[in-house]
């Protein structure tokens, strides 16, 4: 069955299952994005795109200049829980509309490590499932425990910086916390397709005024290396 014009193309992965996605909002879900893949989205003439999971260490990640590109071409960027948060924090002078916690909390603090968000999951096809857990639930969630009295407030924070210490392929919740599990970047996900879901019921997206990204050598040779170049005219 093809896709009403009016789906947007949204990168989903470990954040949230494409199964659950698809009861919030009807789209084109496409695995987690790397280099040129926001660009081959814009192919398509979505209304918008929405950038929730990114590829962080297995290829080159998404790139600021495409997602720019996109925004001069009046697709409007939702970016929130994961690689979406970080460049919409990044982004947001630029018209990039970031969702949810974890953007706020990098907006806040622009020099937080960009790997709080990073986890390693499944490929692609056996549904990006999550093998490790992010720094910023792994931190929600052991401060959910102290709140209830499940630790103190200092095992709380000894627990964080211990992990926070660990690569983050080996991050993992303490099975001692788990009753008191926060997914963040789940709940933020699902923030953000709620809100494209909203502006699909009213076939009104926002506007966007952006100015193209300047030609600079090393974009265009990123293009080269994901086989694209710019197309003609506007």
């Amino acid at each position: 069955m093809s896709l009403s014009p009016a789906c947007p193309v949204v990168f989903l992965g470990p954040s949230l299952s494409r199964a659950d996605a698809g009861q919030i909002l009807r789209a084109d879900f496409r695995p987690p994005a790397g280099q040129g893949d926001i660009f081959r989205a814009c192919s398509a003439r979505p209304p918008a795109i929405g950038l929730i999971d990114g590829i962080f260490r297995d290829a080159p990640t998404v790139r600021h200049r495409e997602i720019l590109w996109a925004m001069s071409r009046g697709i409007p960027v939702f970016g929130a829980a994961s690689m979406g948060a970080l460049r919409a924090a990044e982004l947001a002078p630029q018209g990039m509309i970031g969702v949810g916690l974890i953007y706020r909390w990098y907006r806040r603090f622009p020099l937080l490590a960009d790997d709080a968000v990073a986890v390693t999951h499944a490929p692609a096809a056996l549904g990006s499932k999550p093998l490790s857990d992010a720094l910023v639930d792994i931190r929600r969630s052991l401060s959910t425990a102290a709140r209830r009295g499940l630790c103190s407030g200092e095992t709380a924070m000894a627990e964080t910086l211990r992990i926070a210490r660990q690569p983050f392929p080996q991050r993992k919740l303490p099975e001692d916390f788990v009753a008191s599990r926060v997914d963040q970047k789940s709940r933020d996900a699902r923030a953000l397709l709620q809100l494209l879901a909203r502006h699909q019921a009213s076939d009104a997206w926002p506007r966007v005024a952006c100015e193209p990204p300047p030609l600079v050598h090393a974009w265009l040779d990123d293009l080269q290396d994901s086989n694209l170049r710019l197309p003609d005219g506007p």
